[in-house]
């Protein structure tokens, strides 16, 4: 299912400057995947190339799409908290940077998640390239009333 931007202020907190993702191409229970373009006005970006360092912030932005998706479809509202802590379990980079301009596609899936913890891995890609491949562990604190996700 593809999103409108405005969706994406449902399932994630980032606003201008700091999200980077420009668009859903698909979400379901198990994955998301979505697409950006990096501009010269992304962080670690310099003289039109940016950090590989940044597939971090767009696996984490993904994994958020994917989570906040979930949480909507179960309880009907965007997630709420007091905020997610995010580890980064292992990551293996295949280039050092890469052009602005460039089409930049993060596939997010979900390989175990009990109630508020979540374990998830994704693939960042640069044109046709794999440029990262990075799993992070993702716990977001409820508020109370707020259901776990434990149908993942």
């Amino acid at each position: 299912m593809a999103l409108e931007e405005n969706d994406l202020d449902h399932l994630i907190p980032h606003r201008k400057g700091m999200r980077l993702i420009d668009r859903v191409v698909s979400v379901d229970q198990r994955s998301a995947i979505t697409e950006t373009v990096p501009t010269v006005h992304w962080p670690l970006q310099q003289h039109h190339l940016v950090s590989s360092l940044v597939a971090v912030e767009l696996s984490a932005q993904t994994a958020g799409i994917l989570i906040g998706h979930e949480a909507r479809r179960i309880k009907g509202a965007p997630l709420s908290g007091k905020g997610w802590l995010v580890g980064i379990k292992a990551a293996v980079f295949h280039h050092e940077d890469f052009r602005v301009g460039t089409r930049v596609r993060t596939r997010a899936r979900l390989k175990f998640s009990y109630q508020t913890f979540h374990e998830i891995h994704t693939e960042v890609t640069v044109g046709d390239e794999l440029a990262a491949r990075i799993e992070l562990q993702i716990f977001w604190t409820a508020t109370k009333g707020d259901c776990a996700i434990s149908s993942m």
